[in-house]
């Protein structure tokens, strides 16, 4: 858990290359970007429609995710595809983006069921 101490760290821009985990929150959503290992989630707020992207997805591009602006990036897939090549987010206006911990990305510390 981050420490309530400790200010937490809002940028106005990720590129992609800050490393780390990270809370963009959107009118509509909340994204959470692990920059160490390349992957995406998507967290619909109570009036988003669920999507595909709603699971970690690797991250392929960063094509802009700035504070003010609609984000948009680019997934891979699962697998080969013939039809897909990959999936593209474009978001609603970006509210914030906070640096989190490790323990605060989604599914981190949920019980595995068989």
């Amino acid at each position: 858990m981050a420490d309530p101490a400790v200010e937490p760290i809002h940028v106005s821009e990720l590129r992609g290359d800050e490393g780390g985990a990270w809370r963009v929150t959107t009118r509509d959503s909340t994204h959470f970007f692990d920059l160490d290992l390349g992957t995406v989630t998507r967290v619909p707020g109570v009036n988003a429609p669920p999507t595909i992207n709603d699971r970690p997805r690797p991250l392929r591009t960063i094509d802009t995710l700035k504070v003010g602006h609609r984000g948009r990036w680019t997934m891979l897939t699962d697998g080969w595809d013939d039809d897909i090549e990959f999936y593209w987010a474009s978001t609603s206006t970006v509210a914030a983006i906070e640096a989190i911990s490790r323990d605060e990305l989604p599914g981190v510390g949920d019980a595995v069921s068989d």
